[in-house]
């Protein structure tokens, strides 16, 4: 959908010039985090790192009941389709370190859970120093990090390990030996492991940003041509200001717009005032249904449609897109005959679970009892 050449969204504009490309702000941002999380090795093995320790104690029962003593909230899990799952997952983790450590403990000095010492001693192993950095770094604000820089981080970093009984000593590592060529000057500037960290940090943040700034063009488009319209903007800016990009939005959408829509702006700048409370804080659909309940649409046609062609943006199709992820879990390998008439009523059967779970089925069981029944009632 995205392809600007030959994708989707160029054959849709070859139909229509005006079709505005807008991509899902829920996948968009998932996919911006995903894309973070996979930066370099050091952030996959830390993201794998927290996931072994949750499923160390959620595959087994009794594993699963000594966290349970120690811990005051439970462990979470983490996934790429949501990445709203990593922050949950680290920041559990993060809140609770000591408790999950004396439980790691306990279990590594108890013979009677079995293969369950080895994978405890194991994970302890892999919790130091630098696990505790990542953590605090991922559980804090973006832009506040950027713009603070890693200070602080030492700092949260050093009391975590204090607290958890975790030495906040790095182990040095030995510097890779580079093959020199022939006429190549090797520098012989190394790097430390805080150093290397903040190298880290400084890369996930810049990919974060530069990620939201790409995904989020489209958007920015968007906005950019109707964000006049906004209680804000109508309120604070001049009329000069309004009706200039009055004025380029009519130029855009000459098919839906025309010249009068300068003059609906400056008039409604002193009317909206009058029939929505806090103009200045409205929503564009807040003033939409405004102007449809004091009937003023004959009044302000082009504003209308106006709004009404910037409400019809997708803001997400994050419940479209699940609609299709439910057809794999419907139609498996075990169901690969099924009819189209059947799959599509199992798929909205499961996509209004919540609408399905109200319905009573005994009439319709009855009725299937009775055309099925071999027996005939005498």
């Amino acid at each position: 959908m995205a392809g600007k050449i030959k994708g989707v969204q160029s054959r849709l504009q070859e139909l229509n010039e005006h079709a505005q490309f807008c991509p899902c702000t829920a996948h968009s941002l998932n996919l911006v985090g995903a894309h973070a999380s996979r930066i370099s090795v050091r952030m996959v093995t830390f993201f794998g790192t927290v996931q072994s320790i949750f499923n160390f104690f959620s595959s087994s029962i009794a594993r699963w009941n000594i966290v349970s003593q120690f811990l005051k909230c439970t462990l979470k899990s983490h996934s790429d389709t949501r990445w709203e799952s990593k922050y949950n997952a680290v920041h559990s983790l993060l809140t609770q370190l000591k408790y999950v450590i004396q439980a790691l403990q306990h279990i590594s000095e108890n013979s009677e859970f079995g293969d369950g010492v080895s994978g405890a001693q194991s994970l302890l192993g892999l919790i130091n120093v630098e696990f505790v950095y990542l953590l605090v770094i991922l559980k804090n604000a973006l832009e506040e990090m950027r713009n603070e820089g890693s200070e602080n981080i030492n700092l949260l970093a050093n009391n975590v390990c204090n607290e958890a009984e975790i030495s906040t000593i790095f182990k040095s590592k030995s510097p890779k030996k580079i093959k020199k060529m022939s006429g190549e000057q090797l520098s012989d500037s190394t790097f430390t492991i805080q150093q290397e960290l903040k190298l880290e940090y400084n890369q996930v943040m810049d990919t974060l940003i530069s990620q939201i700034s790409w995904r989020f063009e489209a958007l920015s488009n968007i906005a950019n041509d109707f964000e006049f319209l906004s209680g804000f903007h109508l309120n604070t800016l001049s009329i000069e200001d309004l009706k200039k990009h009055a004025a380029d939005l009519v130029l855009k959408y000459s098919s839906d717009l025309n010249s009068e829509l300068l003059n609906e702006i400056e008039c409604f700048k002193y009317q909206g005032e009058a029939i929505i409370p806090n103009l200045k804080m409205a929503t564009y659909l807040d003033i939409l249904n405004g102007i449809k309940t004091y009937e003023l649409s004959s009044v302000y046609p082009n504003l209308v449609i106006a709004y009404r062609l910037l409400l019809t943006f997708p803001v997400t199709v994050a419940s479209g897109e699940r609609s299709f992820s439910k057809l794999k879990l419907i139609k498996t390998y075990l169901r690969s005959t099924m009819t189209q008439e059947r799959l599509s009523n199992l798929a909205i059967l499961s996509i209004e679970n919540k609408m399905t779970q109200t319905i009573n089925f005994d009439d319709v069981i009855e009725i299937f009892a009775s055309i099925k029944s071999r027996k005939i009632s005498l």
